[in-house]
């Protein structure tokens, strides 16, 4: 820090001058003048401006064509569902009965694991329960055509309570057996 202020105070003359060497100005503008001239970019503006414009409408299209789209799938299988949905009691009947389904097939596989010929007539037994599960699903497709037929829901409830009973009977016949 010494050397710095020692060659500070040798050097003051060189330090206290306030205008630069004669002749400084004159070569300042020289090479002002030799620099190319930069016009300003107003019309890449506009440009950039007119490209963004466009992006923006391109996406605003975008978003209201995919929400009429979109709206309109919505509203037809809106209009499907409609017309193949049960009504709450029935889909609640269902559902127990399919509950009950479940819980007896379970029932049944215990049964026939017990025995060598229970396993045919467990096969033959789920085979007959996705026969009737299709037959229910053809009649919610003929509910879908007719809304609020009685006599289609009934044949739901049918076919739901037929498939308990068969499975009630197959399992009545095994206990019986293996006692």
């Amino acid at each position: 820090m010494q050397n710095l202020e020692k060659y500070i105070k040798n050097h003051l003359e060189e330090f206290d001058s306030g205008e630069p060497d004669p002749g400084h100005f004159k070569r300042f503008e020289d090479r002002l003048a030799e620099q190319p001239v930069l016009k300003p970019s107003g019309r890449d503006r506009s440009l950039l401006l007119k490209i963004a414009a466009l992006i923006i409408i391109l996406i605003t299209v975008s978003v209201f064509v995919f929400d009429f789209a979109t709206q309109e799938i919505k509203e037809r299988f809106a209009a499907e569902k409609r017309g193949s949905e049960l009504p709450v009691e029935i889909r609640d009947a269902v559902q127990y009965y399919d509950n009950q389904t479940n819980t007896q097939i379970a029932t049944l596989h215990k049964l026939a694991a017990n025995r060598e010929d229970a396993g045919t007539l467990s096969a033959s037994a789920v085979k007959e329960i996705q026969s009737l599960d299709a037959t229910t699903d053809e009649l919610k497709k003929s509910l879908a055509e007719n809304p609020g037929n009685e006599h289609i829901l009934d044949a739901i409830i049918r076919n739901q309570q037929m498939k308990q009973t068969m499975l009630t009977n197959i399992i009545s016949k095994l206990s019986q057996s293996i006692k």
